[in-house]
């Protein structure tokens, strides 16, 4: 695939809206880092092959603990592999900043423990599964992709398969990425849900600040198109 191809299903599937992938958040400056005394591994800035694979390069063999994660996302595959990484070692998360996008999809619900720092935000807007869904069957209520040429749908249904390897492993229900979406959310652009829901999706070991959705979304809407979303109590998904 060339890299304008990949470039295009990158931006898809990481698309808050119309508006594109410039309306997020900046990213901080790349930095991976192991404190080995600490137990502690730092993954800031996009998340890429480069990134993932110096990771872990540094922590080798060594016990970890925590990984610090400020990212607003990044390549969906390499975003896997992490959590794959974060999952086979059983370390928590603490979110200092941001985790959105293929953060929020595929590092988030790999760690065992998952603290979202007060003034933290963890969201979702969609995931591989969700933008094979809007090339197949495009909601009414969502903005409309522009359809992607054969052989990228056929790359996308190759790793939509991957995608779902990968939430099988985690014991996770991959709905959590992009059920914000759907009627009667229609969030256009990202979503937060409160702990108590994201248990509904096998998502445990969630601590947050109190009244975390909502504060999240009033901190956070001035650079980022979200809303919160509460599911009803009890009940099918």
């Amino acid at each position: 695939m060339t890299l304008s191809r990949r470039y295009r299903l990158l931006c898809l599937s990481l698309s808050l809206s119309a508006a594109g992938c410039s309306s997020l958040p900046a990213d901080p400056p790349a930095e991976q880092r192991v404190d080995i005394a600490a137990a502690r591994a730092i993954y800031h800035g996009p998340i890429d092959w480069y990134g993932v694979h110096r990771l872990q390069s540094l922590a080798g063999k060594h016990a970890l603990r925590v990984l610090e994660v400020d990212s607003r996302g990044g390549d969906a595959e390499a975003a896997m592999a992490l959590g794959y990484w974060i999952h086979q070692h059983k370390l928590n998360l603490e979110v200092t900043r941001l985790c959105l996008e293929n953060c929020a999809n595929y590092l988030f619900p790999a760690a065992r423990n998952k603290l979202i720092q007060p003034g933290a935000i963890v969201a979702w807007q969609g995931n591989l599964q969700y933008q094979l869904q809007q090339q197949l069957n495009p909601a009414a209520n969502q903005p409309q992709p522009a359809p992607l040429p054969v052989d990228e749908l056929n790359a996308l249904r190759k790793q939509v398969s991957l995608e779902e390897i990968f939430f099988k492993r985690l014991g996770v229900d991959s709905r959590v990425c992009w059920i914000g979406k759907l009627p009667p959310y229609n969030a256009h652009g990202a979503f937060v849900m409160p702990p108590e829901d994201l248990r509904r999706f096998n998502i445990n070991g969630v601590r947050t600040e109190k009244e975390y959705s909502a504060r999240s979304v009033s901190r956070w809407q001035s650079q980022l198109q979200v809303q919160k979303v509460v599911l009803p109590y009890g009940g099918a998904l």
